[in-house]
């Protein structure tokens, strides 16, 4: 009995210091599981669950929404955004019974610049009590848990210090609000719920409701989390949790504004069941803009002065570290060895083996075999042995491997006292069945101790080149196969014998033509010539005037060389002048226009390459010569007459004429194209383009025409002009 009491005695003792020395979240129950979600699991009988830990809000914005604080005079005193804001963390459980747990939380907090009044300052923070009651045991105990908790708040928080009310139900409407404290008595009562999905995720609620016993203020308080991989060493935890009021004509709004923060973090866990936990806490005015309607009005009061000013429902940003640990104060001897679980490092021993101080089976030799189970107990230290404690003996010749110096004798050889055969010509058969006992001393043999031929070609291992000589084969005194052409088969199956040094052939010997053109691939220098193409000696295809078209193919097989052909290899005649281009030097002749023998206009009026190169400008300036205006005047004509066309004008500028030559010839283009526009011409028939130093190669791939100077091209990509068009 007196044991009994001292046991007593020392775990109060621990309660205590542990009460005195730890602060608790802002929050309710903790657990080994989650952040600020903790899981529904009851701690087991007699386990202390101890949890430390540090919250600190961001101060990028101040306390009060409207960044200052109204005293009861009407004086605005400004915030400092720069003012922090912490909570020391903290929380002891403890399992009473199988399904029932104690709980105690306390916490310590402090603020920081509070416009140069005493609210600046750290304090106690509301005593929580807690128990918390599992649901009896069932099938699906593995895969659902829940728990029922009833808390009381008692306020034994400071009254008079800091900015931030910690919980909603702190905020009491029309009256003095405190920031560490309700300053009344509060009860609550939260349903638990944990759902394994699987071994690596599992599912964390809690749900409740909280009443002040002489405001009267309704809370309801929640929070869901998901954490992954929460077996292994590291595990991720993404939660939301909150605070609401009760009202029911505003749920929704005190849904999103009372309190509501997501917490994403990490669990680590760590040696003797101790946790670190880190998370970031995001509140809703993170992801949207701070505005008073979606606050709280608050009136504090310090040494007598009252404050007045509006926070948010929770901080935009904060972060949190929790340490904590789980504690074993049971007097438990699980496996009856005599050794508390407390201490026992082998809680499964088997009870009828002996044990250490330790709780551990005694293994004298130390070879990992209990003593009660070791065949061999004497085993010398750092051998290898079997599930019997004995030394290992692999090729079972009566001799330990430790001491064995011919590790793999077969079986039944008889062997002297290091392991090893009696083997005068030391093939590694015994000389008791060796049928071959003068072999050459490193040669392989066989079971009967004969050297081998492993391919049955007829040439021992030793002296055979090509030891995997297919059965039946005939072979030169090294054992490999006889290739007259040296083209890898065999002659026996060599249909084409007389193949040429390095030429590729199929599996019998002849000449491969992977396109079947009829030249063999180590010839062929086009190997994927198509199928029914001519293809010359190389058996590469055929293009004798070389116009891009192949034979086969070829409509106009003696196209002058370098003449441009279509797709059939026929001349072109791109302006349908009847003169093919390769002929015409005069490309761009407008539609039914007549031409000469070669392509140009017979009226020198309607050759638009001839009017471009009377266009003449003074140097270095996009002014022109007197004389480029009659040419002007001509294209006006062919336009006003062809009202079907559009015209691009082309500027280039001469080597050492402008510093810009560039910007020189885009002012050329436009002053043409300023030209026309004036003499009635439409904007939509015209587009005028400088090309610096060089006209590029018109739209039928000629160069010739006006290298540097100006050009005008019937063009295609405008839209055709209307009948109102000049």
């Amino acid at each position: 009995m007196s044991k009994f009491f001292t046991k007593m005695k020392n775990f109060l003792f621990t309660i205590l210091v542990c009460a005195t020395i730890l602060f608790a979240q802002p929050g309710f129950s903790a657990g080994k599981s989650g952040i600020h979600v903790p899981e529904a699991r009851i701690l087991n009988r007699s386990e202390l669950f101890v949890m430390g830990g540090f919250e600190m809000a961001s101060s990028n914005n101040t306390a009060s929404i409207e960044g200052y604080i109204v005293d009861e005079s009407g004086e605005k005193k400004r915030l400092d955004k720069d003012s922090p804001s912490n909570s020391v963390l903290g929380y002891v459980g403890y399992g009473l019974m199988q399904n029932l747990e104690l709980g105690l939380n306390l916490n310590f907090h402090y603020d920081g610049n509070a416009a140069n009044t005493h609210l600046k300052g750290l304090g106690f923070g509301d005593l929580g009590l807690m128990v918390k009651g599992g649901f009896p045991k069932q099938k699906i105990r593995d895969i659902v848990h829940t728990a029922i908790a009833f808390e009381l708040f008692i306020p034994t928080g400071t009254n008079e210090k800091g900015l931030r009310p910690r919980h909603l139900w702190y905020i009491h409407q029309n009256e003095i609000t405190h920031a560490y404290s309700s300053a009344d008595f509060a009860v609550a009562l939260t349903f638990y719920l944990t759902i394994n999905f699987n071994k690596h995720i599992s599912w964390n609620n809690y749900g409740g409701y909280l009443r002040t016993i002489e405001n009267g203020e309704n809370v309801f308080i929640w929070g869901s989390g998901l954490n992954i991989f929460h077996y292994e060493w590291v595990s991720l935890v993404l939660e939301a949790s909150g605070e609401t009021s009760i009202k029911p004509s505003a749920i929704m709004s005190g849904f999103l504004n009372d309190q509501l923060r997501f917490s994403p973090g990490l669990r680590l866990r760590l040696p003797k069941r101790t946790t670190l936990a880190i998370s970031a806490d995001l509140g809703m005015d993170l992801f949207r803009k701070r505005k008073i309607h979606r606050g709280h009005a608050v009136t504090v009061q310090n040494e007598k002065h009252k404050y007045s000013y509006t926070v948010p429902g929770s901080p935009h940003l904060a972060t949190t570290i929790k340490l904590s640990r789980t504690f074993d104060l049971s007097w438990n001897d699980s496996d009856g060895d005599g050794v508390e679980d407390r201490r026992d490092l082998c809680p499964k021993s088997n009870p009828s083996y002996k044990v250490d101080k330790r709780g551990c089976t005694v293994d004298t030799d130390m070879d990992g075999v209990a003593d009660d189970l070791d065949v061999c107990p004497e085993t010398p230290a750092d051998i290898l042995i079997d599930v019997h404690g004995c030394p290992e003996d692999h090729d079972n010749d009566g001799v330990p491997d430790f001491m064995d110096k011919c590790p793999t004798t077969r079986p039944g050889d008889p062997v002297d006292e290091s392991g090893c055969i009696h083997d005068e010509d030391g093939d590694g058969i015994h000389d008791g069945i060796d049928k071959c006992p003068g072999s050459t001393q490193g040669l392989e043999v066989d079971d009967d101790g004969c050297q081998l031929d492993m391919d049955e070609d007829g040439v021992l291992n030793a002296q055979d080149s090509c030891p995997n000589t297919p059965a039946g084969l005939t072979v030169d005194q090294y054992g490999c196969i006889i290739d007259m052409d040296k083209d890898g088969v065999p002659d026996e199956w060599d249909k084409c014998p007389d193949s040429a040094p390095n030429e590729i052939v199929n599996m019998y010997g002849c000449p491969v033509d992977s396109d079947e053109d009829g030249i063999p691939d180590f010839m062929d220098k086009c190997a994927n010539t198509p199928t029914g193409a001519v293809v010359d000696s190389t058996g590469c295809r055929l293009d004798q005037d070389q116009d891009g078209v192949f034979d086969e193919d070829d409509k106009c097989a003696f196209t002058p060389e370098h003449a441009p052909v279509d797709e059939k290899g026929c001349p072109l005649d791109s302006d349908n002048d009847g003169v093919f281009d390769f002929l015409d030097n005069c490309p761009n002749t407008l539609e039914r226009t007549e031409v000469d023998g070669n392509g140009c206009p017979i009226r020198e009026k309607l050759n638009l390459d001839k009017i471009a190169r009377r266009v003449q400008f003074h140097k270095g300036t996009d002014n022109p010569l007197n004389s480029s205006y009659t040419a002007l005047s001509d294209v006006v004509s062919i336009m006003r007459h062809n009202k079907e066309i559009v015209i691009e004008i082309q500027c280039s500028v001469k080597s050492g004429e402008a510093i810009n030559p560039q910007a020189l010839s885009e002012a050329r283009a436009t002053m043409i194209y300023d030209y026309l526009v004036n003499k009635g011409i439409k904007e939509e028939r015209l587009k005028a383009t400088g090309f610096g130093l060089h006209l590029p190669s018109d739209v039928r791939g000629h160069t010739k025409l006006n290298p540097v100077g100006v050009r005008l091209l019937p063009h295609n990509e405008f839209k055709q002009p209307t009948e109102q068009q000049q």
